[in-house]
């Protein structure tokens, strides 16, 4: 069996200067911190244990688990790397150990079962998750969140070619093809709101445009659009106005 000669660590070398001509700011090997850290170990100032302890931190390993789908015209993948401190290199982070080995407890019951994949071509999805498993909650008798076990009233439902409806589930994040239909729609709803109501200004009536003292038609009376946001379509229309925009 052939013998494995360690690769030497790249020398130090200076990558910034002050004016003076002393050095700034030095590349160093991980490998060669590593054996000051031991050394210093064997010093017992405080100023040792000060660089000592400095060292310890550049040195602790992190999860660097990234996702295996590339983000969307890039070659960069589309979470990760993670980055989350670990106690010992090539390990993953509770968030990145799943799926869970078999006979270990999950540490969140609660939330879904799903592993995440087509969805991180959605930003909101890498937003959101840790990029592996889905982080919403699971919904009652079932062990999978809304959005990856929608009921019939939770899809899409905007019409495509062919009189066809849109059947994408919409139980967390709205249709991503379709979101910003949705959204135009209720922005439209909710300024033309007051138009259902009597304006106690200029005395139109419910159905009316407000009107000027000499009868042009003009833009809603602060009254009128103020009365408007007392109305529980207003508070809906905002809710669904601030979900379509997540």
């Amino acid at each position: 069996m052939a013998r494995i000669t360690p690769t030497a660590p790249r020398p130090a070398s200076v990558i910034a200067r002050r004016r003076n001509g002393a050095a700034r700011r030095v590349e160093i090997s991980a490998q060669e911190v590593e054996e000051a850290f031991q050394l210093l170990q064997y010093v017992p100032t405080p100023e040792a244990r000060q660089l000592r302890d400095k060292f310890a931190a550049v040195l602790r390993p992190v999860c660097n688990w990234a996702s295996s789908r590339t983000a969307p015209c890039s070659s960069y993948p589309a979470w990760g790397p993670c980055g989350v401190f670990v106690s010992a290199p090539r390990e993953r982070c509770i968030e990145h150990q799943w799926p869970l080995p078999a006979g270990t407890a999950d540490p969140s019951p609660d939330r879904c079962i799903v592993t995440l994949d087509t969805e991180l071509e959605d930003s909101r999805w890498v937003r959101y998750s840790g990029g592996l498993r889905c982080p919403f909650d699971r919904r009652t008798g079932s062990d999978r969140c809304a959005q990856h076990d929608p009921r019939d009233n939770e899809r899409c439902g905007h019409l495509v070619e062919g009189g066809a409806t849109c059947t994408t589930p919409q139980g967390v994040f709205a249709c991503r093809d379709h979101r910003y239909a949705q959204l135009a729609v209720s922005k439209r709803q909710i300024e033309q709101l007051p138009l259902t109501l009597d304006c106690d200004h200029c005395g139109a009536i419910s159905g009316e445009s407000c009107t000027s003292r000499s009868g042009r038609a003009v833009a809603f009376h602060t009254r009128r659009a103020s009365a408007s946001k007392d109305l529980a379509k207003h508070e809906a229309l905002s809710y669904a106005i601030e979900w379509l925009s997540l």
